[in-house]
């Protein structure tokens, strides 16, 4: 009997065959994997653009007033408070000046005076000689901001000093809730309750610029 050799089954490749497979599958990751990521990347760049434009719209739209409006009802409260809590008796003029450009409405009339007269009035019976003021911020604080009706309440805390000639000058720490309102394109003050008292005169019969409870 004449013995055969089994032939190798053609439908299973050698080993080189497989070689060629193997490298051929290498270079397709080799093109395919950047076009993957730098697809992803694109991916990724178009989802933080659209993020960080809904994100900066809504700080524009929402935060940005809001804030913008804290900031300048603040600084306004303060410079009122100032204005009102440094009084050269021998310069009334800058006084009213400064005061006039500060305040609307009620405060403006209590300090600057109405039918029934103001602060300034009392200050001028007082005359030149009477105590000097003068006053440091000390903070600042909004307690409520209404960007739309423009207006706000600010708590501002001075420290004042009270100096008369050859005395040692007197230092107290006040308080001032102020009401803002949006005058145009400026804030001003339109109510001013002391949260204590400030007597201007020798005599101490001259009232706060803004009495508790009056605003």
């Amino acid at each position: 009997m004449t013995g055969t050799s089994e032939s190798e089954d053609p439908g299973t490749p050698g080993p080189e065959s497989s070689d060629k497979s193997n490298a051929d599958t290498g270079r397709m990751l080799k093109r395919l994997v950047p076009l993957v990521l730098s697809f992803v990347a694109l991916v990724a760049a178009v989802v933080c653009a659209v993020v960080f434009g809904v994100k900066a719209w809504n700080v524009y739209v929402d935060e940005y007033p809001a804030q913008q409006t804290r900031d300048q009802a603040t600084q306004a409260a303060e410079q009122a408070v100032l204005n009102i809590t440094t009084i050269d008796p021998a310069d009334l003029d800058t006084f009213k000046e400064r005061a006039d450009a500060s305040l609307t409405g009620k405060a403006r009339e209590e300090v600057l005076g109405g039918k029934d007269g103001g602060v300034l009035k009392m200050l001028e019976e007082a005359g030149p000689s009477s105590a000097k003021l003068t006053a440091r911020l000390l903070r600042s604080a909004p307690t409520e901001v209404n960007a739309d009706e423009g207006k706000a309440k600010v708590l501002v805390y001075v420290l004042t000093s009270l100096q008369r000639p050859d005395e040692p000058n007197v230092d107290e720490t006040r308080g001032f809730d102020v009401g803002m309102v949006k005058d145009g394109d400026v804030w001003k003050a339109e109510s001013i309750t002391g949260l204590e008292g400030i007597a201007y005169a020798d005599t101490g019969e001259a009232p706060a610029p803004a009495p508790e409870g009056e605003n």
